[in-house]
C-alpha cells in the first residue's frame, strides 16, 4: 500500500513550495506596513503610504492562498509525483552535457566521473583543465577497453584512446606542478550507471543497451539523467555505488610515468591498439596503504 508523504514534503512534491514561502513573505510585509501604519498615527502621506501598502500585500496573499490550494487539490494523491519527491529526484535532464558544464564552474570541493569510452567526459576537457587548476579534487573510475568488462558491453570497438589522452592531458595541463589532487583508476567491473559528481550534487542516469545504428551492435547509450537531492536515500546509495567500486580497483595511472609516456605518443603516429599498449605502461598497482586509506575517507570512524 502507497505510504503519502507528510504535508510539507507533499507539498515540495507539488513544487509548490516556493508559493508558500511568498504567503509567509507577503504575509510579513503586510503586517509590517500595519505596524508603520500605526506609527504614523493613521494619517499622513507614511500613513497613507503603508495602508495602502498593507492592502496590496494581503490581496495578494489572498489571491496567492487560493491559486496555491487549488493547484495542491490538483495534484493530491498524485502518487507519481509523491514517488520522485521519495526517490529523491529534483530534475529529470536530457542535455546532461549543459548542466555538468554549469555545475563544473562553480565546483569548489569534489569532481567525479565514471565510464567506458570518456566521450562526454572528454568533451568537457576544457572544464576539467580548469578545475585542475584551482586544485580540485577529482577522481576518474574507467573500464578501459583492455578489460573483459568493456568488451562485454562494446566488443573490439576502436578509436576511444583518443578520449583518453584528452582527459589526461586537460589534467597534466591544468595541474601546474603535479597532478596527484587527480586519481584515476582501472575498474574490471561493468558500470550501469554514467555517474558524475560535483560537489554534494550527483547527476547519474542508467546505461541503456540498444544497437548502435553505425556498425549494429549492442553498446550502452546514454538517454536521460537525473539530478539528486542531497539528503535522499537514492544519493546515498548512488555514492556508495561508485566508492565500492573505486575501492576495489587495484591499478590507478602514474602522472610521472604518464608524462613522459604521453609525449612519445603524440610524437608518434599510433594507432588505438599501439595507444593502449603506452598507456598500460604508465599503469601501476594501487598499494594496500592507499586502499585503507580511501576506506577511511568514506567510512568515518566509529567514536
Amino acid at each position: 500500500m502507497f505510504e503519502h508523504l507528510s504535508l510539507w514534503k507533499r507539498i515540495k512534491a507539488y513544487k509548490l513550495a516556493i508559493n508558500v514561502w511568498v504567503v509567509l513573505l507577503l504575509t510579513f510585509l503586510g503586517i509590517v506596513s500595519v505596524f508603520i501604519y500605526y506609527l504614523a498615527d493613521y494619517s499622513g502621506f507614511i500613513g497613507n503610504l503603508a495602508i495602502a501598502a498593507s492592502t496590496s500585500f494581503f490581496a495578494s496573499v489572498l489571491v496567492l492562498i487560493s491559486e496555491t490550494y487549488l493547484k495542491f487539490r490538483s495534484h493530491e494523491n498524485d502518487i507519481f509525483l509523491e514517488g520522485i519527491e521519495k526517490l529523491g529526484i529534483s530534475n529529470l535532464h536530457f542535455q546532461k552535457s549543459e548542466l555538468l558544464r554549469s555545475l563544473m564552474r562553480r565546483c569548489e570541493e569534489d569532481f567525479w566521473a565514471v565510464g567506458y569510452r570518456q566521450i562526454l567526459t572528454a568533451s568537457l576537457s576544457d572544464q576539467i583543465e580548469e578545475m585542475a587548476s584551482r586544485n580540485i579534487k577529482m577522481r576518474f573510475l574507467l573500464v578501459p577497453p583492455w578489460e573483459e568488462a568493456y568488451q562485454l558491453v562494446y566488443g573490439s570497438q576502436d578509436r576511444v584512446m583518443s578520449n583518453y589522452l584528452k582527459v589526461f592531458d586537460a589534467i597534466l595541463f591544468g595541474s601546474s606542478s603535479s597532478a596527484n589532487h587527480c586519481e584515476v583508476r582501472f575498474c574490471d567491473k561493468p558500470l550501469f550507471n554514467d555517474t558524475y559528481r560535483v560537489d554534494a550534487d550527483f547527476i547519474t542516469g542508467p546505461y541503456m543497451h540498444n544497437r548502435d545504428k553505425h556498425n549494429k551492435k549492442i553498446s550502452a547509450q546514454d538517454f536521460f539523467t537525473y539530478e539528486l537531492k542531497r539528503e535522499s536515500g537514492l544519493h546515498g546509495l548512488v555514492k556508495d555505488e561508485f566508492t565500492a567500486l573505486w575501492d576495489e580497483c587495484d591499478t590507478q595511472l602514474d602522472w610521472e610515468k604518464y608524462r613522459i609516456i604521453s609525449e612519445k605518443i603524440h610524437n608518434s603516429d599510433l594507432n588505438d591498439a599501439e595507444i593502449q599498449e603506452n598507456i598500460r605502461e604508465a599503469i601501476v598497482e594501487i598499494s594496500e596503504t592507499q586502499k585503507e586509506e580511501t576506506i577511511s575517507e568514506v567510512v568515518p570512524a566509529k567514536p
